[in-house]
């Protein structure tokens, strides 16, 4: 059903005010033979303008729907109109749609053979409440776009958005991208100059990323850096550097430099204070809290004394602290700092445990292979009006 206040079929191809100038000719037509409409119980379906051009409306533009029903089993279209010129159909309505149609499978199907051309076109002219193409899909698909060897959708805005999406629905998505491609990408973004994708969320993650079973997140750079962050990092399971952790520390000179990380083979925490030995002897509570992450059956324990005496040692150890003696029977009283380290509990502590990771020639992670990503080719041609669609 072709529907609206008038269809113009054919003619020369004009802009949007010049359809509308030609509707005037076309009106006075349709006027002129306004009063022999009326007088017939059924007005005719077409008319012919004072250009040549085919006019579909009733007597009165305002109210009058013209139908086009095609009935029987012919496979064949119920219209078509060709025009070897310029365009096939404009279709204009100052108040609702241009061309309503309902078909299955497709209720309207526009096809080009130009490489330059576009099988559907829809454009605004300076209104910028609605939208230049609108597919609302119920229950199914609201637009499809498909290419067999080229890009499935375009979309380009000089001044705002070129896609916007908006999901209602619980676990749906403003916009999904898929890709059956080893090295194809769901969703990907490219910008010369910024960011090239951006996340953002006012009261959630502004990035969720889940792989089943490979990386969730790749950072990779071949000048700058991998990744950076603005704020606390939290991280659960292990935490591997192939490089030096250090801490950026600011010193007197008010620059910042770093400090680094004690490594060892087996994975320790350590605790450290004060402690003092009267005639002699002393004894050392260890941290409660401390003692809940570490093996406590066995631990190291450092001893130094703060004053002049025969030396310390560790007269004996338990869960919970150990006695400190001064040596060759001393009975000095001073004081003395201690450090205790011990296995952290709850993981496996092996001794130069493997790591799936490979390196370099010179200690560092061996380049993974590059994902080939390629910026499409856009249409060089130019839309309706002298816009470009890049």
């Amino acid at each position: 059903m072709v529907q609206g206040n008038q269809t113009h079929l054919g003619g020369s191809r004009g802009r949007f005010r010049t359809m509308l100038s030609r509707r005037g000719i076309m009106a006075a037509a349709v006027a002129s033979a306004a009063v022999a409409l009326t007088k017939a119980s059924n007005p005719p379906t077409a008319l012919a303008g004072a250009d040549g051009d085919v006019v579909l409306g009733g007597p009165n533009a305002s109210t009058d729907v013209t139908s086009i029903t095609k009935t029987g089993g012919s496979a064949s279209p119920g219209l078509t109109v060709s025009n070897n010129n310029e365009d096939a159909i404009d279709a204009v309505s100052s108040v609702k749609y241009g061309v309503n149609a309902l078909g299955v499978p497709a209720g309207v199907f526009g096809a080009t053979a130009s490489a330059g051309g576009y099988g559907v076109i829809g454009q605004l002219f300076g209104v910028s409440t609605t939208a230049g193409v609108f597919g609302g899909g119920g229950a199914g698909i609201g637009v499809w776009g498909a290419s067999t060897g080229g890009i499935g959708v375009l979309a380009s805005s000089p001044a705002s958005h070129a896609v916007f999406g908006s999901a209602l629905a619980a676990g749906s998505s403003g916009v999904f991208g898929t890709t059956t491609s080893a090295n194809g990408f769901g969703v990907s973004g490219q910008n010369n100059g910024g960011i090239a994708v951006g996340a953002f969320s006012t009261s959630s993650v502004g990035l969720f990323a889940v792989s089943g079973s490979n990386t969730a997140v790749v950072g990779r750079t071949t000048s700058g850096k991998a990744a950076e962050f603005f704020g606390n990092v939290e991280i659960t399971g292990d935490f591997t550097a192939s490089g030096m952790k250090s801490a950026a520390v600011k010193v007197a000179d008010g620059s910042i430099r770093r400090m680094y990380c004690l490594e060892s083979p087996l994975s320790y925490f350590e605790d450290m204070g004060t402690g003092q030995v009267t005639n002699g002897s002393g004894s050392v509570t260890l941290d409660p809290m401390f003692l809940s992450t570490v093996s406590s059956d066995d631990y190291f324990v450092y001893l130094t004394p703060d004053g002049d005496c025969r030396g310390l040692f560790v007269e004996s150890k338990s869960a919970t602290g150990f006695a400190v003696k001064e040596l060759m029977g001393g009975e000095s009283t001073t004081k003395f700092s201690w450090r205790v380290v011990a296995k952290r509990t709850g993981i496996t502590n092996e001794r130069f445990a493997k790591v799936s990771m490979s390196l370099d020639r010179n200690g560092g992670p061996k380049p993974t292979p590059q994902h080939s990503f390629e910026v499409p080719e856009l249409p060089a041609t130019k839309l309706p009006g002298g816009s470009s669609p890049r």
